[in-house]
């Protein structure tokens, strides 16, 4: 049995608190039988000494004259042959008459006894030395009235009471270990059997490799603390196999998306070295790798502004920003763009609001949204951005009348590049980062970013940000 596995230190625990449950439970019972025994053998023998002082009071009413000098005898013999030591005294302590018993050992008087007896009291003493076993004694007052004339002093043997003890202390010296012995037999089967399905949980958890994170536990036991657990392991296999998945489809597309630029650059070097071309020519090569160029630093500074973000680093700095000069700032921006496609930039209610936030990156989302408006909507449409007050909320919202998304790529338009044309995406200029950016930077300054679309009609992004302060008055 390994000490250090947990089923032989939870087998230790459980002896340890059920031996000192077991110890306290048998001291508690000892204690409580010895407290027993001795109530009921003082009872018994109370009951017998009062008796014998009732019987001694009558005989007193009945048979000594005024001024005797002499007591009649107050014992009968079947009392003086009877298993109890018992003796009358006077106040004085002499002895006035004794059972058989006592002949050669009577009962010892002591001061106490002789000053509650006066006052009415009995008094219980236990005395060794009469015998094998202690005795117990108890002295009553022979009550007249007002008046104590004698004691009675009635003694017997604890000789049944020691004998019932040793025996209940056998019982128990015997019974504590043997059911110790059996909690520990049953606690180490019982944390057998409940651990037998950890076992299996390891065993199935140390199986589970980064190339097979399709593997579950599929616990079908009963809902409890090891069930729990078992679910808990496979929605974390769960997510790390949606993680790897992300991460492996991610070096993909990064990839991809490298590779198209690296590719343009490589061949229009290759041109430009294989042949004497003209100086028209070796421009236009030149600006058609620097264009890739400038397209590949595009996202390699996407990917990093990703990576950061995602290592938790603070790239937010935070100030009063009021959204109508960003919203107005971005539209400068995507206006020249917007023209080139023959799309219209509508500016349709703008509040004056503020949020707390990093103007920097605030523009940089109505921009991402904006501009996406302008390279998916055919020649002829409309972008439309409009700033309002929503609840305790600032929404920017850009409505365009472009292609429009289907449903099914609504979850995942804001997945890394993720594109729902590829070839139209491409040829756009796009590397499926920017709305990626634009969640990270709304949910870093506590807002979130929504999107409705309908096929051939176009989209709606709605980007909700806490308010800063409340609207100015005008």
């Amino acid at each position: 049995m390994k000490l250090h596995g947990l089923r032989a230190q939870l087998c230790l625990w459980h002896a340890a608190l059920m031996a000192l449950t077991l110890l306290a439970l048998a001291g508690f019972t000892y204690v409580l039988l010895i407290r027993m025994l001795h109530s009921r053998a003082d009872a018994a023998l109370l009951e017998y000494a009062d008796t014998t002082a009732r019987q001694i009071a009558t005989t007193l009413y009945r048979t000594r004259p005024a001024g005797a000098s002499r007591p009649p005898l107050f014992l009968s013999n079947d009392i003086r042959n009877w298993g109890r030591y018992i003796q009358v005294i006077d106040l004085q302590g002499n002895v006035q008459e004794r059972s058989d018993g006592l002949h050669s050992h009577p009962l010892p008087v002591s001061a106490n006894c002789l000053r509650r007896g006066l006052a009415g009291k009995a008094t219980f003493e236990t005395v060794p030395g009469l015998g094998e076993h202690p005795v117990r004694i108890v002295t009553v007052p022979v009550r007249m009235g007002e008046r104590v004339p004698l004691l009675v002093q009635a003694g017997t043997s604890l000789e049944g009471v020691e004998a019932a003890l040793q025996r209940a202390g056998w019982i128990l010296v015997i019974l504590t270990p043997s059911v110790l012995l059996v909690a520990l037999v049953g606690g180490w089967l019982l944390v057998g059997r409940a651990l037998r399905r950890v076992d299996g949980l390891t065993r199935t958890a140390l199986e589970i490799q980064s190339t097979n994170l399709r593997r579950r536990i599929d616990h079908a036991g009963t809902d409890d603390e090891i069930g729990r657990l078992a679910e808990a392991f496979d929605q974390m296999i769960a997510r790390l196999d949606r993680s790897f998945q992300q991460v492996r489809q991610f070096s993909a597309d990064a990839s991809h998306e490298l590779k198209t630029p690296l590719t343009a650059i490589r061949g229009e070097a290759e041109v430009a070295l294989l042949g004497e071309l003209q100086p028209d020519e070796y421009r236009r090569s030149i600006r058609s790798i620097l264009e890739s160029s400038e397209r590949m630093s595009e996202i390699v500074d996407s990917l990093l502004l990703l990576a950061r973000a995602d290592s938790g680093l603070n790239l937010i700095q935070r100030e009063t920003v009021e959204l109508g000069e960003v919203i107005l700032q971005a539209v400068e921006t995507v206006e020249p763009l917007a023209q080139r496609n023959g799309v219209s930039l509508l500016v349709d209610e703008v509040e004056d609001l503020a949020v707390a936030g990093d103007a920097l990156w605030l523009n940089q989302v109505v921009v991402n949204l904006l501009s996406n408006g302008a390279k998916y909507t055919p020649s002829g449409g409309t972008v439309t951005v409009a700033l309002r007050h929503v609840g305790d909320s600032a929404e920017v919202s850009v409505r365009d009348t472009g292609i429009g998304i289907p449903a099914e790529h609504l979850p995942r338009i804001f997945d890394r590049f993720y594109r729902v044309d590829h070839g139209r995406a491409r040829a756009a200029g796009g590397a499926g980062l920017g709305l990626s950016i634009t969640r990270w930077a709304v949910e870093a300054h506590g807002g979130e970013v929504t999107v409705e679309s309908v096929p051939g009609e176009g989209s709606t992004f709605r980007v909700r940000l806490p308010l800063h302060a409340a609207p100015a008055a005008a």
